[in-house]
């Protein structure tokens, strides 16, 4: 197959994510998410779509032909159709891989190593890059979450937080997935426990557990899945961010979106969370009291908190920079004409 005029793709099975809007630009990336509302209802909804989105990425992909593909992942599912493009194209691919992907049945798959192996597979740490090299036998290149700072608030956001009765700066943000490395149950009992502040969570309501679901706190108010504009609006005027999972290997996502808005995190402590944050967010173990001590906290020291938050995203941008040029050289290609993201 001849290749066309496209550098390059990022496929996401998915409807946003803050990592490949920051990492796309960097390769000039055309970024493709295929997401449908309904899949979130349920795992046969899910499973379903995978059969649709299957058939877009191939008409995606033969339509733009790419030279080069990004990749999410899981599923592993959309790494077969990436690499067997490749394969036939004579294109590189590269899969960017999260945490669920490493350390769940993903990997398991019928030659999922194999194709991992045969592009570039990227990791979010160091952590995760040991795990991968001992129990996979791959070497994976470490790529962090870049930071970027949208000012862009949109015409239509700024009755956001007179829609949901808040108050700048005085509420909790929990930016969360409802994933399963996510203590919901005892965040849950922590909020009922501080009737004095208000919490909000995003993203889709309806994966929440129904045993939650039916005992939510008077003080929390979820929100549902939000569009950029509104999310970047809510976050920035957030007072602090609670950003937790019990799983070690993991780079948070929410607190990056924190450096981006120089908002105060407080976060599970744990082995890689030490060693990617270092003495910036406030801490905690995943006990309803700890996550009760560490939020008052924060609130109370939040002008300090937030001046070394602030000196973390400028050590995390550099850290991000060094690894992109490293990335661009290994994949030995010529992006002298893109420039890197303006983080402020």
């Amino acid at each position: 197959m001849e290749i066309g005029k496209a550098e390059g793709v990022f496929i996401v099975w998915k409807k946003f994510q803050r990592r490949v809007e920051v990492l796309a630009p960097q390769f000039g990336l055309e970024i493709i998410y295929l997401h449908y509302e309904w899949e979130e209802y349920s795992k046969f909804h899910k499973a379903f779509s995978y059969l649709l989105k299957t058939l877009e990425t191939f008409k995606h992909l033969l339509q733009k032909r790419p030279s080069l593909i990004f990749v999410q992942l899981p599923p592993t599912l959309v790494l077969y159709y990436v690499s067997f493009y490749a394969w036939l194209a004579g294109a590189k691919y590269v899969s960017d891989c999260h945490n669920s992907m490493v350390y769940g049945y993903w990997s398991k798959w019928i030659f999922a190593k194999k194709l991992l192996n045969d592009g570039i597979m990227v990791v979010h740490n160091d952590h995760v890059a040991d795990h991968v090299e001992k129990s996979m036998g791959i070497i994976p290149f470490v790529l962090r979450t870049g930071i970027t700072k949208n000012k862009s608030q949109g015409s239509n956001v700024n009755t956001l937080l007179d829609r949901l009765s808040l108050s700048s700066e005085r509420y909790v943000l929990l930016p969360w997935n409802f994933n399963s490395d996510e203590p919901l149950a005892e965040v849950f009992e922590a909020i009922n426990s501080m009737p004095d502040i208000q919490f909000v969570m995003t993203w889709y309501f309806e994966k929440l557990p129904k045993s939650l679901m039916n005992n939510l706190p008077s003080n929390l108010k979820l929100t549902g899945f939000l569009e950029t504009e509104d999310f970047n609006y809510l976050f920035s005027h957030a007072g602090i961010a609670l950003v937790l999972t019990n799983r070690d290997g993991t780079q948070l996502s929410g607190m990056h979106e924190a450096m981006a808005f120089e908002i105060p995190a407080v976060i599970s402590d744990l082995k890689t969370t030490r060693f990617l944050y270092k003495g910036v967010p406030v801490y905690v173990e995943n006990t309803p009291e700890a996550i009760v001590e560490g939020i008052r906290y924060a609130f109370e020291n939040k002008i300090v908190l937030q001046e070394k938050i602030k000196n973390l995203r400028h050590e995390t941008e550099n850290e991000f920079s060094q690894q992109i040029r490293k990335l661009k050289t290994m994949l030995n290609l010529d992006y002298s004409h893109l420039n890197f993201q303006d983080y402020e």
